[in-house]
């Protein structure tokens, strides 16, 4: 059995405030992405450390990406649907 999995990383951090922070990442990432005690980089509003994310390019453009595909796919599915069905085309 493959010993793979996806898991949304739990991160402790200490804000500029001084208190100490823990979030889990709203993207999971695979097994081997992360170990015990690495240090990641993150982002968070100073006023509100509570909400944090991982500072990297799939936690901060990974959705957008995601419905920015949607997007164009349903474009494409309804203009292939248009040219088929408007007459004279």
């Amino acid at each position: 059995m493959d010993n793979q999995h996806a898991s949304f990383p739990r991160v402790r951090f200490r804000a500029a405030s001084g208190r100490e922070v823990t979030f889990e990442a709203g993207m999971a990432h695979g097994a081997q992405g992360w170990h015990v005690g690495e240090v990641v980089s993150v982002r968070y509003q100073v006023e509100r450390p509570e909400i944090a994310e991982l500072d990297g390019f799939v936690a901060l453009w990974g959705p957008t990406l995601v419905f920015t595909l949607l997007a164009v796919v349903l474009v494409g599915v309804g203009i292939s649907l248009w040219l088929e069905f408007v007459p004279g085309l």
